[in-house]
């Protein structure tokens, strides 16, 4: 394997060219923003949505319809490259998500320490 690939997988966790690709998606879909017709995406819808913060900006919420993460369940979002509340839609490096029930993040603090 290529040094460079060994990079990319160690930081990033995808080969260069995943990356590449993801990141070409997102650029399309962020230039289309407001040009484009929405109903052409099927977004992940989250609830109970902040705004959290990894070292990047993300969201954290309860999913419904995601590939991986079972409807209903906590999810931490990749990093949030497009946030429009009043739209109700974001876009992480990896979807689109529909915004639903936004929650004050105080909510997810006091969830993931274990008092409700």
């Amino acid at each position: 394997m290529r040094s460079e690939d060994l990079f990319f997988r160690a930081w990033f966790g995808v080969s260069q060219s995943s990356l590449v690709h993801s990141l070409r998606c997102l650029a399309n879909d962020l230039e289309c923003v407001g040009k484009c017709d929405a109903t052409q995406v099927r977004p992940v819808a989250i609830n109970t949505w902040a705004l959290a913060q990894r070292s990047v900006p993300c969201l954290i919420g309860r999913t419904l319809g995601h590939p991986s993460v079972g409807d209903g369940r906590p999810a931490l979002s990749s990093e949030l490259f497009y946030f429009d509340p009043d739209r109700g839609i974001a876009r992480t490096m990896s979807r689109w998500y529909r915004l639903g029930t936004r929650v004050d993040p105080d909510y997810w603090t006091e969830r993931l320490a274990g008092r409700s």
